[in-house]
C-alpha cells in the first residue's frame, strides 16, 4: 500500500513529418486543429505546440507537438488515458508520419526536441525527499527511455537530446527552474521528470511508471548529491549503461525489480541499427509503428499542404493563444 496519495500524469511530445520531408512544418498545427475541434473542452488545455528557439529556427522552425493525459492514481488508468490520447491524435494526424524520438536525426538543435514528461504528485510534506529520490534514480530510467542516437546526420551516442543543455540539463539549486532534468512545476505543484525521450513502447513506459511510483512511495532518503549527478550526466547521456548507472540500478532493485534489459537494450540501439542498415526514414517508421500499437490507426503519409498550414495557424494557434500566454506566465512566475 502507498503510505500517502501519489498521482501521475504524462505529457507526450512527438514530431509529425510529411511525406518526403525529414523535418516538421507548420502543417503540424493543423493536426492540432483537428484534435482541438474534435474535443475543445479537453484539448484547449491538454495540447500544445513547440518551436525551435534563437538561431536554431534557421535550421527548422517548427518543433514537436504535445498532448497530455489527466491525473491518475492508478497506472492502468493512466495508460488507458494515454492510449485514448494517442488514438485521437493518430486519427487527427492522419497523413503525417508520427515520429516519437527525442531529437530529429538530421538536426543539430538542442531546443527543437520531444519528450515524455512524467508528473508525480505527492503531499507537500513529502515533496523534498521524493524529489531527491527521483533525481537519484533518474539516470537508470532515462537510459531505458533513450531513443535519439543521431545528430546532424551523424552518430552521437545514447541521446543527443539528453546530453544537450537545451530544454533540459544539469540540476540547479532552484528546483522550479524549467529547463533541467527534474523540476518542481510552479504551475502544477508536481515533481516533473523532464529528462525522458519520448517512450513509444507501452511496456517500457509501464515499467518506468512502476519504478517511479515505487521510488515516490519510499519513506527513506537516498544519498542524492546534485554535484555528483551533474558530473555523471556528462557521461551516461552519451555512453548509456555506465558503472554509475549500474550501481543506481542495483540500489533500485531494493524498491522495484526494474528489468536490466531495458537499459542494456534501449530503443536508441534499434534506431541506430536501422539508420546504419537502412535509412533515417526507416528508423522513423519503426518508431511510428511502436507508437501506433494499440490505436487501430494505420499510418498514411501524404505530402505537405500549404492550405493546411494556413488552417492550422488560424484554427489552432490563434484560438489557443490566450491560454498559451496564461500557461507560460504560470510556468515561469507561479
Amino acid at each position: 500500500m502507498k503510505p500517502y496519495p501519489i498521482t501521475l500524469g504524462v505529457e507526450e511530445e512527438v514530431f509529425v513529418l510529411e511525406k518526403g520531408r525529414l523535418t516538421p512544418t507548420l502543417q503540424s498545427l493543423d493536426y492540432l486543429r483537428r484534435l482541438l475541434w474534435k474535443n475543445p473542452k479537453r484539448y484547449i488545455q491538454h495540447s500544445a505546440s513547440n518551436f525551435a528557439k534563437g538561431e536554431e529556427r534557421k535550421e527548422c522552425f517548427m518543433g514537436s507537438i504535445e498532448m497530455a493525459t489527466g491525473v491518475h492514481e492508478e497506472i492502468k488508468h493512466l495508460l488507458g488515458d494515454l492510449m485514448e490520447r494517442r488514438t485521437e491524435f493518430a486519427s487527427a494526424a492522419r497523413g503525417g508520419m508520427i515520429v516519437p524520438v527525442g531529437a530529429l536525426f538530421t538536426l543539430e538543435s538542442p531546443t527543437n526536441t520531444a519528450a515524455t514528461h512524467i508528473h508525480v504528485g505527492v503531499p507537500d510534506s513529502e515533496r523534498g525527499r521524493v524529489y531527491k529520490n527521483l533525481a537519484y534514480f533518474a539516470p537508470v530510467l532515462a537510459v531505458a527511455a533513450a531513443n535519439s542516437p543521431w545528430s546532424a546526420g551523424k552518430e552521437f551516442g545514447l541521446s543527443y537530446r539528453m546530453a544537450q543543455p537545451g530544454c533540459l540539463g544539469p540540476l540547479r539549486e532552484d528546483r522550479e527552474y524549467r529547463f533541467q532534468d527534474v523540476i518542481v512545476s510552479k504551475r502544477l505543484g508536481t515533481i516533473e521528470m523532464r529528462v525522458f525521450d519520448p517512450i513509444p513502447e507501452i511496456y517500457r513506459l509501464r515499467e518506468i511508471l512502476d519504478a517511479v511510483t515505487a521510488i515516490a512511495a519510499w519513506p527513506l532518503a537516498f544519498p542524492f548529491d546534485r554535484d555528483v549527478y551533474n558530473e555523471q550526466r556528462q557521461t551516461w547521456t552519451i555512453q548509456g549503461l555506465t558503472p554509475y548507472v549500474e550501481a543506481r540500478w542495483e540500489e533500485l532493485r531494493s524498491l522495484y525489480p526494474f528489468p536490466k534489459e531495458l537499459h542494456v537494450e534501449p530503443l536508441t540501439n534499434r534506431m541506430r541499427r536501422l539508420v546504419e542498415e537502412e535509412s533515417i526514414e526507416a528508423a522513423y517508421r519503426e518508431a511510428e509503428r511502436l507508437w501506433l500499437e494499440g490505436t487501430d490507426v494505420a499510418p498514411e503519409h501524404r505530402p505537405h499542404s500549404r492550405l493546411r498550414t494556413v488552417t492550422g495557424l488560424a484554427g489552432y494557434y490563434a484560438v489557443r493563444l490566450p491560454f498559451m500566454a496564461y500557461k507560460g506566465y504560470k510556468e515561469w512566475y507561479g
